[in-house]
């Protein structure tokens, strides 16, 4: 059988040619003159050029890029942003490339041409929006050819693409120096904020008790949740993502099922929120509050910016992809996936198991870093945490690379054989934080009400009782 890639044609010039890509790339030699100019003449303006072009391919013109290179290293060897001329020239010289500028009265002639360094930050505005424009099309033009002459899967084609596009997108802020005096006014309002709300949660508060020990769930943090198969691990997940999203200040949350269709998620969302159960709806038991309720419960959902993606045995890569489309369109501020088994690896066919595993979690918390958003990956334990008393950090199943990436791991624990449904009080659950990077271990008690899909608090958090590992 032959594979798409075998139709392809054998050059992409006559497609990129369409696009005319032999005129002059975006650019403006006035601006880059003024902005070389006044870094000779101002140091103020050589340390504000320092901090605003800090990529590669600045300036469009060799000589131009040439002389701001030597700028730039003779700031760091004489550790001042000081810019003579002379010096200038010499470095150049020393080096071969005073020729390659035009020589020493080009140099005189780029100072002589500012009189003034005063509108240095509107100069460098240019240059580095020209810039930026030029990396875009240097960016889709490798694109166009990357795809006619693909010889990677997809999804890796894809996932490098919009990496470089955010690379480019990084290009074009420059972050200015921050002054100390509107920081101690943000720190003041923080202070208050925690006086008056919960001073326990520092990010996103999941709703349960376990927020005083991990304060919340933090941006660039990867959260595990594990447990063995059938404990109710999805049913915690969905449970955490709505009090987020319908919480007093909600924010839109991002739930990729690897197993469970969406329209199956949404029914146990809509069942927990109005504690029914879907049973009721299939017996045709349920009472008219309990109507009233469902009822209540799809208007508080309907207002929940809760994004799902059902796609299942995705890959890393594609997951990713998808997450960062997640975070751009709809601002996604926390990430859930369910489950970290079940994601596919990018990796050679020969690779083990646990590599694979190892790589899909380094990425999920690279992940996590980048998009700035809490992760929350369900993981499962491997059976011997049946044959103990209770899971702990050893049982992750198939690698010890989950320990390791993760800020923080929570092991749901409960005895399925010793207790019968009680539709009142619910069953005895554990949340165990195995593992808090950032703070303290220890164990929260649970009720989970399987009728419903629904945990809740049981009690304090207690830091002891927290299994050896």
């Amino acid at each position: 059988m032959s594979s798409p890639g075998n139709n392809r044609p054998t050059t992409p010039a006559t497609t990129v040619s369409l696009l005319n890509l032999d005129r002059p790339k975006p650019h403006n030699p006035e601006a880059e003159i003024a902005v070389l100019g006044a870094m000779m003449i101002s140091p103020d303006a050589a340390t504000a050029a320092f901090s605003c072009l800090k990529f590669e391919g600045a300036f469009y013109r060799p000589a131009h890029q040439i002389i701001y290179d030597a700028m730039l290293a003779l700031s760091a060897d004489k550790g001042n942003a000081s810019m003579d001329p002379v010096v200038l020239a010499d470095h150049l010289e020393r080096n071969g490339r005073l020729d390659e500028v035009g020589g020493r009265s080009y140099i005189v002639q780029l100072m002589d041409s500012v009189p003034t360094a005063a509108n240095i930050d509107h100069y460098l505005d240019i240059v580095r929006q020209n810039a930026v424009l030029r990396r875009i099309i240097s960016t889709c033009t490798d694109a166009i050819v990357h795809c006619y002459d693909c010889d990677e899967d997809v999804p890796q084609l894809l996932d490098g693409i919009e990496q470089r596009i955010f690379e480019v997108s990084g290009m074009n802020e420059a972050k200015d120096l921050l002054l100390i005096q509107p920081l101690v006014d943000d720190a003041i309002d923080y202070l208050e904020k925690l006086i008056d709300g919960n001073p326990d949660v520092l990010g996103l508060a999941t709703g349960f008790e376990i927020d005083r020990m991990i304060t919340g769930l933090r941006p660039g943090d990867l959260f595990v949740l594990a447990a063995r198969p059938s404990i109710g691990k999805t049913a915690l997940a969905l449970n955490i993502a709505a009090n987020i999203a319908m919480s007093a200040n909600p924010v839109p949350v991002g739930f990729f099922s690897l197993e469970m269709p969406a329209q199956q998620l949404v029914l146990r969302l809509i069942c927990s929120t109005a504690r029914v159960s879907l049973s009721e709806f299939r017996n045709k038991t349920l009472s008219n509050s309990g109507w009233m309720e469902t009822l209540r419960a799809c208007d508080m959902l309907r207002k929940a910016n809760i994004i799902i993606d059902d796609t299942g045995a995705i890959d890393i890569l594609e997951l990713r992809a998808k997450a960062r489309r997640m975070c751009n369109k709809h601002d996604v501020k926390a990430i859930f996936v369910d489950y970290l088994q079940l994601i596919r690896a990018h990796t050679n066919r020969n690779a083990s198991r646990e590599n694979e595993v190892a790589q899909i979690s380094g990425s999920l918390k690279a992940m996590a870093k980048e998009l700035s958003v809490p992760v929350v990956v369900l993981a499962q334990l491997n059976r011997q945490a049946e044959q103990g008393d209770k899971p702990k950090l050893s049982h992750l199943r198939e690698s010890g690379a989950i320990e390791q990436d993760a800020d923080v791991v929570a092991l749901l624990h409960r005895e399925r054989d010793k207790q019968l449904e009680d539709d009142n009080t619910g069953l005895d659950a554990e949340l165990i934080i195995a593992k808090n990077r950032n703070g303290s271990t220890g164990t929260q008690e649970l009720l989970f009400f399987p009728r419903f899909t629904r945990f809740e608090n049981k009690s304090r958090i207690s830091e002891a009782d927290v299994p050896e590992q």
